[in-house]
């Protein structure tokens, strides 16, 4: 399994780049009877002043193309906003982009973003844009000053919340209100910054998982089986999750691939959600070992090491097994390059998705100079070892082999049991692991 952030190679190419598509995406929900807000595509500032008209204020603007709330504006009541909220959007689209803008109705409501894994909804997060509350002394700017000093807005990757932008759109909202960043707020006087729960920029996040409605679950799992993509985020707009979508007042306004789960994971206000316990889940059944089995040998040759591959494939024909010695590297029966940094080959091998059993040879030198790539072994193979060789049964457990050779005397140990003998004259010590490989496979 290979991944970067939310984003899996299982998920679809194709999926993801759709969702970031918002009208293709939206018109789809809309076929398929999802509640998406109206509205339509501009490439103008005629273009959006004409939509509003039809279909009425207040509108939402946001680029076609684009992500984190990044030129988004809600609640535009007339022509004058809807200008400026046009040249914000123009502005977050990339030059390579051609400029599509979506004009849409607002609906009255907070912002919600849905969480879905693997399909099955897990959590809620409520975004509510920065606010600043007032004392009768201290101007605006003064209090978000004061409001980013607080140890929850270090904006460091780990803290809840990020430290109060301002800029443009929030000197234009606070136009609308009356204000600037030089008013002087009277006492408890509570003032929004921003039309838009844009988290980036100050926002706040809420925990609404334990309070959203069984209907609204039902919904956001409805919507992630149409997408390949192992997290999905669905942003919609109501005034309560706590209210079934089917009451009205509720717009699903985007969907998102490789979404944030920081925001679930460590609200503002709330308790968290174990995000990715649920993602690890996803890809490794709960309660079984992730690992796959490993068999270790002290010294083994090349011709020894192609014996042992064939063995085993006998057995699982349809098994990848990847094995490295001193003298070769290999993926079934199949040579790949060498590198003269052992550990690498161990890494390398690893690092295939469809590894179903590594065998590596760590002798003495590559123990002195490197150490081990992984720790702890299923079964362990000792062929006379030397003394730094010993460290390669310190991991071992009751439940795994260990079979070692000294002189002629074989020790067995196998689910905590010991059995010894003797080889006989002639009788090759591989016919002796081989045997009992099968009680780690």
């Amino acid at each position: 399994m290979r991944g970067s952030a939310t984003t899996f190679d299982s998920d679809s190419h194709l999926d993801s780049d759709f969702t970031t598509r918002k009208d293709d995406c939206k018109a789809f929900l809309a076929t398929l009877g999802f509640p998406v807000t109206k509205g339509d595509i501009v490439s103008t500032e005629n273009g959006a002043l004409g939509v509003a008209r039809e279909i009425g204020y207040p509108v939402a603007v946001k680029p076609v193309v684009g992500h984190k709330g990044i030129g988004v504006t809600a609640d535009v009541r007339d022509a004058e906003e809807l200008q400026a909220a046009f040249k914000r959007a123009v502005k977050a689209i990339p030059e390579t982009e051609s400029v599509r803008v979506i004009v849409e109705n607002s609906i009255k409501g907070a912002d919600f973003r849905l969480l879905c894994v693997d399909g099955k909804f897990v959590s809620a997060t409520e975004r509510r844009p920065a606010w600043v509350t007032g004392d009768g002394d201290s101007t605006i700017r003064e209090l978000i000053r004061r409001e980013n000093r607080k140890p929850e807005r270090l904006d460091t990757p780990t803290s809840a919340m990020s430290k109060i932008q301002s800029d443009e759109a929030m000197e234009m909202y606070l136009e609308q209100q009356g204000l600037s960043l030089e008013s002087v707020l009277e006492r408890d006087r509570t003032v929004f910054l921003r039309k838009v729960a844009n988290l980036s920029a100050g926002g706040v996040s809420i925990d609404a998982t334990r309070t959203i409605h069984p209907d609204n679950i039902v919904l956001a799992q409805d919507i992630a089986l149409h997408f390949r993509l192992t997290c999905l985020g669905i942003d919609v707009v109501t005034e309560t999750l706590a209210k079934s979508w089917k009451t009205g007042n509720f717009g699903i306004i985007e969907i998102n691939a490789a979404p944030g789960i920081f925001m679930h994971l460590n609200p503002a206000v709330g308790e968290g959600v174990d995000v990715p316990s649920h993602i690890i889940e996803t890809f490794f059944e709960s309660g079984k070992s992730a690992r796959i089995p490993i068999i270790t040998f002290n010294r083994i040759s090349v011709h020894e090491l192609q014996e042992t591959i064939d063995h085993i494939l006998l057995q699982h024909p349809d098994w990848t097994i990847g094995a490295v010695c001193r003298s070769g590297l290999f993926v079934n029966r199949s040579e790949k390059v060498l590198n003269k940094n052992y550990n690498l080959n161990v890494q390398t091998l690893l690092r295939n998705p469809k590894l179903d059993l590594l065998i590596a040879e760590y002798r003495e030198d590559v123990l002195e100079a490197e150490g081990m790539f992984y720790r702890g072994s299923n079964m362990v193979v000792l062929d006379n070892p030397g003394e730094t060789e010993m460290i390669l049964l310190r991991e071992s457990t009751d439940e795994d082999t260990v079979v070692v050779r000294e002189g002629s005397s074989i020790s067995i140990r196998r689910q905590g049991l010991i059995e010894q003998y003797s080889l006989e004259d002639g009788e090759p010590f591989t016919r002796v692991y081989l045997k009992e490989i099968g009680t780690v496979l």
